[in-house]
């Protein structure tokens, strides 16, 4: 492609070089947002009783608006581009929480009567926690093709290491940062890849880029022109070319002058394996009563579809080797076993696929209603009595068959040192379209990288893939 070529695509893709849009419209979604759920905070306490509080009342403290924005701006929430989403979360969480605590402490100090509203701004806080994190993800996705809210970015890299980069980026619009060109080093490469131009550097384009006005740069297994990179792009994103360490929360250490990076396996501290039992225990106590109804109505409609138990326990290896049952609205007709036998036997297109991933894309085993239970997930609620018993959690990683295990190598007992999750990383990352090696990854990454933010950017992100039923099958 030819420069002048690139610079016309390049004019016509994209309205601005900067995350202004996406950092200004993030803060009037995050005012509105948090009006409402001091709203909802009002709203509850003028239900319990409508002589403490006017509820139409909650819109005077919009003043106070200003005041969370600048603290939200201070804790790096505007623009937040690749910002990891359980770090949003805690900061979001947190910035709401003191924020609302020291007005609601503050109007107390005024005057004692006012409890009432002290009351209600606090009830907003876990409402802003999840709603938030909700509304600024429906936002990245409704705008997720929009050119206000696309940022280019160089990519400079050696050989083929750019690849990787510009596929997440092309596939994750929501990141908001948009690959307009590759740089590389090496002297034989195609024109293109995944309709991205690819340039050696020199002057001629260099200058084009500052004309341009890009200012985001990523670089990856590149070390030629450092210093000039440095002082010319305004933001520069190092990427490691081996992943080894997935490990998001490194900390710096001193070694007598040498510099050390130290990271920590929060998944075998038992004040954090106490968080996450007492959290499980919140979510089942929540959600038991909607579940139990729903259940009434599935195990009606197993009833009729097909004949057989309600329940199937899947053998799967639970934490340390242990095995447990996995439970399940059945799905399949009670021949199942006695069919796979002869598909195995009969159908080597299938056979293949099930030496591969361990299930059908399209199972002629499941019934009709099975179908649907899968395809919502609903086939899956039973889990709560796994999750109540202590051999799952709501959050974690993929329960396993004892034949898969073989697949995970080196990771087998890394992987089973922690509780299997009724979702997970996996989950919410293609479930079922998901291999081994890219579940492997996310099994890791979970175990590595544990908090209780990222156990509810989890749970808050399984709603969003489980009603968009992508990958379940």
């Amino acid at each position: 492609m030819e420069l002048e070529e690139f610079k016309k695509s390049f004019k016509a893709r994209y309205k601005s070089t900067s995350s202004f849009f996406c950092g200004i419209t993030l803060m009037g979604l995050d005012a509105f947002i948090l009006l409402l759920c001091i709203g909802t905070g009002f709203f509850i306490v003028n239900a319990i009783n409508n002589s403490w509080i006017n509820f139409r009342s909650f819109v005077t403290y919009s003043r106070y608006l200003p005041l969370f924005l600048v603290v939200f701006y201070a804790a790096n929430l505007y623009p937040g581009i690749l910002l990891a989403p359980q770090e949003e979360i805690k900061r979001i969480s947190l910035c709401s929480f003191f924020g609302l605590m020291g007005i609601a402490i503050s109007i107390n100090v005024e005057a004692r009567d006012r409890w009432p509203i002290s009351i209600a701004l606090l009830l907003a806080w876990p409402f802003a926690s999840i709603m938030l994190p909700v509304m600024r993800e429906i936002f990245h996705m409704a705008f997720r093709n929009s050119k206000l809210n696309s940022v280019p970015v160089v990519v400079f890299s050696k050989g083929d290491a750019a690849n990787i980069i510009v596929d997440r980026l092309i596939t994750h619009k929501e990141y908001i940062y948009s690959p307009a060109l590759i740089i590389t080093s090496a002297q034989n490469h195609p024109e293109t890849y995944n309709n991205v131009p690819i340039f050696n550097f020199n002057d001629q384009i260099f200058n084009m880029i500052k004309e341009l006005n890009i200012k985001v740069a990523i670089i990856s297994d590149y070390s030629e022109h450092l210093p000039l990179l440095q002082t010319t792009f305004r933001y520069l994103i190092k990427v490691p070319k081996q992943q080894i360490v997935t490990n998001l929360s490194l900390h710096m250490r001193d070694l007598g002058g040498i510099l050390a990076f130290s990271s920590t396996n929060q998944l075998t501290k038992r004040r954090a394996l106490l968080l996450k039992r007492l959290m499980d225990i919140l979510l089942c106590l929540m959600a038991l009563p909607i579940v139990l109804l729903v259940s009434i109505f599935i195990i009606i409609a197993i009833k009729i579809d097909s004949p057989g138990p309600i329940f199937y326990g899947h053998k799967r290896v639970g934490k340390h080797h242990k095995e447990i049952k996995c439970w399940k609205f059945r799905s399949m007709g009670i021949d199942s076993d006695e069919k796979l036998k002869e598909i195995l036997a009969t159908d080597p297109v299938r056979a293949a696929e099930w030496e591969k991933d361990r299930k059908f894309t399209d199972d002629p085993r499941v019934t009709k209603v099975g179908k649907f239970l899968r395809k919502t997930s609903l086939d899956e609620l039973p889990q709560l009595w796994n999750i109540i018993a202590g051999d799952m959690s709501f959050v974690g990683p993929r329960p396993v068959t004892q034949p898969e295990l073989k697949k995970y190598g080196e990771y087998e007992d890394y992987v089973l040192s922690a509780q299997p999750g009724l979702s997970g990383m996996w989950q919410i990352s293609g479930r079922s379209d998901t291999g081994y090696e890219e579940r492997i990854t996310l099994d890791t990454y979970y175990i590595q990288n544990w908090s209780i933010w990222l156990d509810l950017w989890i749970i808050i992100k399984t709603i969003w893939v489980v009603l968009k039923g992508k990958g379940a099958y």
